[in-house]
């Protein structure tokens, strides 16, 4: 898996890589670093990342850590804290005690951006079961607990055919029900787009039967038995094509010092924060905010934010 520290190294850091193995004439297999061998580079920069996110997160990283998380040896990993500190030398000192490097009082990262949300969304797939705490970079887990959502009862089948749909330009005939509707009926669709509403995912898809384009939960498909040629257009979606800007501010019953505490709650910068989205998805995030009912209906406290600019909501339903 991807991990969500793993992001792509800037040009200079990978010079820093250059640099130092051009001073110490390392050979990592017969690849310098620096080379074109891209593959051998990025397996080092990943390795390298990986002290920096243990140091960061934990405090402290040995050879253990690296040969347990990259299968690597031992004087691989032992050439690959040296690595480090050769370029990082204030980043870390080892602790005979712990035999293991601890954070540096002067701790400033080459390679990692700390990302809280990262970490957590780390924790989450965790908790999900999406993952192992072996297949993420955390080695010491906190005491945590998450509250789940329902699991959402898609059928692996039905998924992949969407999936095949949306890449091959096909339409498919579905079973699906609809709350509208006290029976499910078949109608035919032309997927080209999933999205997930932050509790459940959708096809979002061009709707035969009703002449436009929409979306469908993928827990109410119930059947499909058929597939054909679609010539339509996805760019002619307007609404999944067209993105707005949601204005979220501290709702204006709140005392000054809640305020400011809302505003470092939601990322706020003078007083607003603003959440782009698609106008396909619009109705979800302001469902999910709790912005669908007029915030004179509820305490300031429970309301928490209000949506600043009114309009971007008009007709939404």
């Amino acid at each position: 898996m991807a991990h969500p520290a793993a992001a792509l190294l800037s040009l200079q850091t990978n010079q820093k890589l250059v640099e130092y193995n051009s001073d110490v004439g390392h050979d990592t297999g017969g690849a310098r670093v620096g080379t074109t061998q891209g593959s051998v580079r990025w397996g080092i920069e990943r390795r390298l990342e990986f002290i920096e996110f243990r140091l960061f997160w934990e405090g402290h990283v040995n050879r253990g850590d690296l040969m347990a998380a990259f299968g690597i040896s031992i004087n691989q990993a032992s050439t690959d804290l040296n690595r480090y500190l050769g370029m990082a030398p204030n980043n870390m000192v080892y602790d005979k005690s712990a035999r293991a490097y601890v954070r540096g009082n002067r701790f400033e990262p080459l390679f990692l951006k700390p990302d809280p949300a990262s970490y957590l969304a780390q924790l989450r797939s965790i908790s999900d079961g999406i993952v192992t705490q072996e297949e993420t970079w955390i080695g010491q887990l906190p005491d945590f607990d998450t509250v789940r959502s329902p699991a959402r009862g898609i059928d692996a089948g039905h998924l992949r055919t969407v999936l095949q749909a949306i890449h091959s330009r096909q339409a498919i005939e579905i079973e699906y029900q609809s709350l509208s509707s006290p029976a499910p009926r078949w109608r035919w669709i032309a997927p080209h787009a999933i999205a997930f509403d932050g509790f459940r995912w959708h096809a979002r898809a061009y709707c035969f039967t009703d002449g436009c384009f929409k979306d469908f939960l993928l827990a109410r498909l119930l059947g499909i038995r058929g597939s054909r040629p679609s010539d339509i257009d996805a760019n002619q979606d307007v609404d999944w094509h067209t993105h707005v800007t949601l204005e979220i501010g501290p709702h204006p019953g709140l005392s000054d010092a809640q305020k400011k505490v809302i505003a470092l709650d939601y990322g706020m910068h003078n007083g607003k924060a603003s959440i782009t989205v698609r106008k396909a998805m619009l109705y979800y995030a302001i469902k999910r905010l709790g912005l669908d009912a007029d915030p004179s209906t509820r305490s300031p406290a429970d309301q928490q934010i209000v949506l600043l600019n009114g309009e971007v909501g008009d007709g939404v339903a």
